[in-house]
């Protein structure tokens, strides 16, 4: 019940589309707008594998829309700001399944508070997602039950 109010939170704060289909071939756009005015200061955007995160994008005022090298040929902004940011993840493969957050870093009182995982945005195509699904439901029962020991 914690987790559910936490997303009803975090999803009134942020607005997106929380799914994206992409079949193998097609571009992928993602994108996250933050529904009320904070002083951020940087927007970063991760690819979250199954122990990693990896930066793939940023954007800040001081230093303008950045790509991380591994990227720079898969990942393009189509708008950068602080308030709203959008990226195209080209010619998508299968290595390009996976969860893609959305960060909005705060500098409150010269403190860094990072709101994690605001937006996930899985890519898949049909036979993908059947077998990912699958996956995800024996790890979720793992989960819950070592958890639960």
């Amino acid at each position: 019940q914690l987790v559910y109010q936490c997303i009803v939170i975090l999803l009134s704060v942020i607005q997106t589309q929380q799914t994206v289909l992409a079949a193998e071939g097609e571009d992928a756009p993602l994108s996250c707008q933050l529904l009320e005015t904070e002083e951020v200061h940087q927007v970063t955007w991760q690819k979250v594998s199954e122990s990693t995160e990896r930066t793939i994008s940023s954007y800040s005022n001081d230093i303008g829309p950045t790509v991380n090298p591994d990227f720079k040929d898969k990942v393009q902004f189509t708008e950068a700001g602080l308030q709203n940011s959008s990226i195209v993840i080209r010619n998508v493969t299968e290595q390009d399944e996976g969860y893609y957050l959305c960060r909005f870093k705060f500098y409150p009182d010269g403190l860094t508070t990072i709101i994690p995982y605001l937006n996930m945005f899985a890519i898949f195509n049909a036979l993908i997602m059947i077998k990912r699904l699958s996956v995800l439901i024996n790890l979720y029962v793992k989960c819950v039950f070592l958890c639960s020991l």
